[in-house]
């Protein structure tokens, strides 16, 4: 049996609009009862837009609005206090990605929700937005034989605005933790080992890093990673080469190739179906709690994720020295 949930936003900035309009997708499973925000600039948009009460804290949200899902769109750095206050009130959480700004955040907050005895889940969306869960499966039929390597490459060139630019991460923390993400879903192992190199072009104003490099082993699977935000090259694929054949990703479609020919496949989440795809993460947490299970997507799963961003940040700083893994997690610079 599922349940309609009562569904609060907090942080009515710009990204919180591809979360409000997915609400409207399914009514039966979700009830948008409110936003908070800080500003009344924000407050006075959500209001307008989609007709809710806003407060301008969580405080507020708790004693004023009756609700038990919280989707936390503040920026990251803020993160870790919303998600406390939330999952020690009670309620169940979706936080939008990067789930965390480092490890040690992303631990806190698995903490808090245990501590809580609420759901924790990410809104990891480019495994339905990006063909992810598409090239899983397949590699799972056996389209493409054992997995070889993977090569992801993702160039643009990207000038952000407000906060993000004032952080000492950016491109990875937007991006690369889709890419991270998307290694882990097609190797479907943990990380091994993993060297990398990060830089700035002066061509961005920002405080953090435009540009990666990384190589990183999932055993004996090899994944590579090229992402710049100062390119003025624009492209975006990803490769899986497996030993009977091919996976070709892109924003629209996973080409899968082999001796018999190419297999062209599409999901609904793909283009401009964003807001779909971020709703189909909410949906994880609203089963989970509906079954009592753990979200795929759970702040648990996510941990590993962070990891890798962890390690890239650790092996750059120390002139691409190797990091090593444990279960899935970096133990450190040549450990």
């Amino acid at each position: 049996m599922t349940e309609r949930h009562r569904v609060v936003v907090v942080g009515a900035g710009r990204i919180s609009s591809m979360h409000f309009d997915y609400f409207a997708m399914r009514p039966e499973r979700i009830e948008l009862v409110g936003a908070v925000d800080p500003s009344d600039e924000r407050r006075a948009w959500a209001a307008d837009t989609y007709g809710i009460p806003t407060v301008a804290s969580i405080a507020e949200a708790i004693a004023d609005i009756d609700f038990d899902i919280a989707v936390v769109a503040t920026p990251s750095h803020v993160r870790v206090p919303a998600v406390r206050e939330l999952a020690a009130a009670g309620k169940h959480i979706l936080v939008e990605k990067p789930f965390a700004n480092s490890i040690d955040e992303a631990q806190q907050m698995v903490a808090a929700a245990d501590e809580g005895g609420v759901q924790l889940a990410v809104d990891q969306n480019f495994r339905d937005h990006y063909p992810f869960e598409l090239a899983r499966a397949a590699i799972a039929a056996g389209r493409i034989g054992r997995v070889i390597g993977i090569e992801q490459r993702e160039l643009q060139f990207r000038s952000e605005v407000g906060w993000r630019m004032e952080l000492d991460r950016y491109a990875l923390m937007i991006m690369g933790v889709h890419w991270f993400d998307g290694f882990r879903m097609l190797a479907d192992s943990d990380p091994t080992w993993l060297t990398a190199s990060i830089a700035s072009s002066p061509a961005i104003e920002t405080n953090g890093e435009t540009d990666a490099f990384a190589l990183v082993r999932f055993g004996d699977i090899v994944a590579t990673l090229v992402q710049s935000f100062s390119s003025r090259v624009d492209s975006t694929e990803t490769v899986v080469l497996g030993e009977a054949g091919t996976l070709h990703l892109d924003y629209n479609r996973l080409e899968i190739r082999t001796a018999d020919g190419v297999d062209v496949q599409v999901g609904e989440g793909f283009g401009d179906g964003k807001s779909l795809s971020a709703y189909r993460q909410l949906e994880h947490l609203l089963d989970a709690i509906d079954t009592g299970g753990e979200a795929p997507n759970s702040g648990r799963d996510n941990l590993r994720t962070i990891g890798l961003l962890e390690a890239v940040y650790d092996s750059a700083a120390h002139g691409g020295a190797p990091v090593t893994f444990s279960n899935g997690m970096p133990i450190g610079v040549g450990a």
